[in-house]
């Protein structure tokens, strides 16, 4: 049983990486064999929506996307982790989510959305600013494409965040994160 912790942010050391340690350490406790997938430490392009793919059957980007693809797939739950920018999902997030047209679309032969369905999908985020319908629109995009690829939503936490530190400062945020943290490594366990 496996728990993808999915950080999607920059700031390798920031407010949305210590969240997801959180989550990833209830997980661990609970029994769950746990990875975290830095996007940052991975080269995907942007989707170039040339549909080259349906002459080839292949992409013409050139980059890390098969490796993060099989990680995702090989996880029994994924815990997504973004910082919210301009209201939605980070850059590096949203690049990932626009790639998988490719693999969704022009690449039968990986059965991606069969794949992923039925796996656990969980989301953190972190806001500087003090009011939560600021995640909204960030809520709504990781929400439809789980929905999308079928997935059991099983829950979200929203920290604060702007300086590095703040979200550990909230002991019921990390309550929060570590809990469904450990709500993960029992989803991924019921699926065994």
């Amino acid at each position: 049983m496996k728990v993808l912790g999915i950080m999607g942010s920059s700031r390798r050391d920031g407010n949305t990486n210590d969240l997801l340690e959180v989550a990833l350490k209830g997980a661990a406790e609970e029994g769950a064999e746990v990875e975290k997938l830095v996007l940052a430490n991975y080269r995907i392009n942007h989707i170039a929506d040339c549909k080259v793919c349906r002459q080839r059957g292949k992409c013409v980007n050139e980059d890390d996307l098969p490796i993060v693809i099989e990680k995702l797939l090989e996880a029994d739950v994924h815990i997504w982790a973004s910082p919210v920018y301009w209201y939605t999902v980070s850059g590096l997030v949203k690049v990932l989510l626009d790639r998988f047209f490719c693999y969704i679309s022009w690449h039968p032969e990986v059965r991606f959305v069969e794949r992923m369905k039925g796996k656990g999908a969980a989301l953190i985020a972190v806001q500087e600013e003090q009011d939560p319908e600021r995640a909204r629109h960030l809520l709504g995009c990781m929400q439809w494409s789980f929905e999308f690829l079928e997935q059991v939503f099983l829950g979200f936490v929203l920290g604060p965040g702007g300086s590095r530190g703040t979200a550990l400062k909230d002991q019921e945020v990390v309550k929060q994160a570590y809990e469904l943290g450990r709500k993960a490594a029992d989803f991924a366990r019921s699926r065994k």
